[in-house]
């Protein structure tokens, strides 16, 4: 991760415009300037040097006198303009995206771990609503008989119900 001083070498700003950047665009409170290292230097993650890289150089094509590549003496413009480092802006960028899709695989990772488990639950929600409902067929039979016991007449009550209660029981 960079410092503030290897992004002010990067974009050919000095240290404390990027400190200034750094405080304009809140990125201590963000959590994407931290600082470490042996004197306390303020490291920047991939995603706040990529907001620094594009503050800076946007602030440096907007400027009057500034430029983006070309030589300005050829217009008899003698003022010296901060070069850019476009191989330095480009991989910020391409460490941004790796850690983007580093974080997209992990997610992809976790979701399909979410998948299995849904399907598993799902499997055992089954079993159980399968279980509830053949248990209240049961309770319903039970109850059936219960009733049918109960308007029997004196007869069937005293030869023992024949023909009532199921064979075994």
């Amino acid at each position: 991760m960079p410092t503030i001083k290897e992004i002010a070498d990067a974009t050919g700003r000095g240290k404390s415009t990027v400190s200034r950047a750094v405080k304009e665009l809140g990125l201590r409170e963000d959590g994407h300037a931290k600082p470490d290292g042996a004197r306390g230097a303020l490291i920047i993650d991939a995603e706040g040097a990529s907001l620094l890289a594009d503050y800076l150089t946007k602030n440096v094509e907007n400027k009057p006198g500034a430029t983006t590549g070309t030589d300005d003496r050829t217009e008899g413009n003698t003022a010296a303009a901060p070069s850019v480092d476009i191989d330095a802006i480009v991989s910020v960028y391409k460490e941004r995206i790796d850690d983007l899709k580093a974080q997209i695989e992990t997610l992809h990772a976790q979701l399909a771990a979410k998948d299995a488990q849904i399907h598993e639950l799902a499997t055992a929600l089954d079993h159980a609503q399968d279980a509830a409902k053949e248990a209240q067929d049961e309770t319903r039979r039970s109850h059936d008989r219960v009733l049918l016991m109960a308007s029997a007449g004196v007869w069937e009550r005293l030869t023992g119900f024949k023909g009532l209660l199921e064979s075994g029981e």
